[in-house]
């Protein structure tokens, strides 16, 4: 949401473009110029410290033609059994939600620490560094191609120019680069764009 142009203007001024929009920002507060150590202790621990608790979901898997999970749990030998079942009754609330829809964290905020997804932590990150790094080319140089990046990047190793190529083929490998990056910069900003409206993590609009 720190690169959400969008997000950012919206904090400034208190004016949102939806519901959920704003949501987000009651959940979050304003992550302008800070880092995350800095949004935990002002705002992060508020909410999303709920989720640290004794007992440890390592596992929990849907049962197949039943309308039933599977949870594996770790808890301390001397956790009471008062405070495990309340923890217990938490995470069985966040693992319904989380299957209730499309299993997306921002459908069951809370149940961060045990979310898993198809888009890793490494793919967002990936993005965002990608991201950012053109961003920072085109403000110092605008005219600079998405091939170019690409190749600086070694983005699509597939794509990249080798001693002896025709002039056809290099022309053909930074045709495929560019296509590479802007397949990059598209999902970027659908993740940064649905995250800042209350869908996390998704690359589609």
């Amino acid at each position: 949401m720190k690169f959400s142009k969008e997000f950012t203007q919206s904090c400034r001024t208190g004016i949102f473009a939806s519901e959920a929009a704003y949501k987000t920002y009651c959940m979050f507060g304003m992550l302008e110029n800070m880092t995350f150590q800095e949004w935990w202790l002002k705002k992060g621990h508020e909410y999303f410290s709920d989720s640290i608790t004794t007992l440890q979901v390592t596992l929990y898997v849907k049962r197949k033609n039943l309308n039933a999970f599977s949870i594996t749990v770790d808890a301390l030998q001397d956790i009471s059994s008062q405070l495990a079942g309340r923890e217990f009754g938490f995470w069985l609330d966040q693992i319904n939600l989380l299957n209730a829809r499309q299993g997306l964290l921002s459908e069951a905020p809370l149940s961060w620490p045990i979310f898993r997804s198809r888009i890793s932590y490494d793919a967002i990150s990936q993005l965002l560094s990608i991201m950012e790094i053109h961003e920072q080319i085109i403000r110092n140089a605008p005219r600079t191609k998405l091939w170019k990046i690409g190749e600086q990047l070694r983005l699509n190793p597939k794509a990249m120019p080798r001693f002896g190529d025709f002039p056809i083929d290099i022309a053909d490998k930074h045709k495929a680069m560019g296509q590479t990056v802007s397949s990059y910069l598209k999902k970027g900003r659908c993740l940064i764009d649905n995250a800042s409206n209350g869908i996390f993590p998704k690359f589609e609009n």
